[in-house]
């Protein structure tokens, strides 16, 4: 099966920095922020010493991505979908591990196929929707492709990974808009995620529910495309309030709640938001300097070295350098949108929006997570939060990025 996977005669390997130098940064940023979380573990236990290993690792893997064939992957775009699939569902015969079932156990191996996953989710939506493209015009056919897209992030829901579940589900639009779907379309995507929201208050209900119906009203669209929308907010608003209380984890409600009032419970589930925007403002502008967080190494702000490693740059490297990874990010989104541009072939287009869009939705996100603005869902940042698979599966997905970019311009 992986015969014809690498070429190495034609394909080469040219380092396109102008992409990849924000990567770099944030792995050098990444490093300094962890020899200062574990500088009370010994060299070799610690996780700076760790991520240096994951982060030589990543470097051999990227090198190797620039041989791999993206006609392979095209070629095998469905059948690595439902592999992948396959493997999400047989973590469900694994043993519960803090609360869930995740990985895939083989020994003293722990494989968790929802991180890989995001590559092959990606690869398998970008050949799934340009194989299929449905402009302009309501189908049943469109409604079974995006059924197929919310499979995999329906399983890790219920795993429960709430947090991977929510990239893999932010993945759909930039993909969709890239394969140029109706953008109508799009946007009726959206609109039963607010009906879920509008369904908590009853005059933010009515008034969203009227939009609605104005929004069906304007688009000319067939009256069966109409009925069926208004349907689908109406049954979310109507099953959202059963959801909440029948299907929803408790620490999954304890963090939508503890998101709209962290303080509520200031010693439980609002601990983590709490303590992280403690932490964010105690840096100040100028920060405390590398080493000479108070938060951080008193141990008042939780899980440091992975989801709220942003908030102890923050405090010890100052404003200046979550600047920097925020204009570096916009940096690395427009060079890789301004390449996709240049691409013929839709589906290798499409799969650079779509390997763009999932390290923008994790730095967003987290970033949101950290400040308050968005719930607590576990997610680490790109490069600098500490993590061997998360790190090895960036690493493929720039390395796919800059492949594509050297190869097929």
């Amino acid at each position: 099966m992986f015969k014809g996977l690498f070429d190495f005669k034609n394909y080469h390997i040219s380092i396109r920095w102008i992409v990849l130098l924000p990567i770099v940064i944030y792995t050098i940023i990444g490093v300094m922020a962890l020899s200062s979380t574990s500088s009370y573990i010994s060299f070799f236990s610690s996780t700076f010493y760790k991520q240096i290993l994951w982060a030589l690792i990543g470097i051999s893997i990227f090198t190797l991505v620039q041989y791999v064939r993206i006609q392979f992957i095209y070629d095998y775009a469905y059948i690595f979908y439902i592999l992948i699939l396959f493997l999400l569902c047989i973590t469900f015969l694994s043993p519960v591990i803090e609360g869930s079932q995740r990985w895939i156990i083989l020994g003293e191996i722990y494989f968790q196929p929802s991180e890989l996953g995001k590559i092959v989710y990606i690869i398998g939506l970008s050949r799934l929707f340009n194989d299929y493209r449905i402009k302009n015009k309501f189908s049943l056919f469109f409604i079974f492709l995006i059924f197929i897209s919310t499979v995999p992030p329906l399983i890790i829901f219920k795993q429960p990974d709430l947090g991977t579940a929510i990239i893999y589900l932010s993945l759909i639009l930039p993909i969709l808009y890239w394969s140029d779907f109706d953008i109508k379309l799009i946007l009726l995507m959206i609109f039963p995620f607010i009906s879920m929201v509008a369904s908590s208050s009853i005059i933010f209900y009515y008034v969203w529910m009227i939009f609605v119906l104005f929004y069906l009203f304007i688009i000319n669209k067939p009256i069966i495309f109409k009925v069926f929308h208004f349907t689908i907010n109406l049954l979310t608003s109507i099953i959202t309030p059963y959801a909440w209380t029948n299907i929803l984890e408790n620490h999954q409600r304890n963090r939508i709640i503890s998101f709209i009032d962290p303080f509520s419970d200031p010693m439980g589930n609002g601990y983590q938001v709490i303590q992280s925007m403690i932490t964010i403002g105690s840096g100040g502008f100028w920060g405390k300097g590398l080493g000479e967080g108070t938060q951080t190494h008193l141990k008042f702000l939780p899980v440091r070295d992975t989801d709220f490693i942003i908030s102890v740059v923050s405090e010890e490297m100052c404003f200046f350098t979550i600047s920097i990874i925020l204009l570096s990010l916009i940096w690395f989104v427009y060079w890789v949108v301004d390449f996709a541009q240049r691409i013929e072939n839709n589906f290798t287009s499409t799969l650079l929006i779509g390997l763009c869009s999932m390290i923008f939705m994790h730095i967003i996100i987290n970033m949101g997570m950290i400040s308050g603005l968005l719930p607590v869902t576990g997610l680490p940042v790109p490069f600098i939060s500490y993590g061997g698979s998360f790190f090895l599966t960036c690493s493929i997905g720039v390395g796919l990025i800059n492949n594509i970019i050297n190869n097929h311009i």
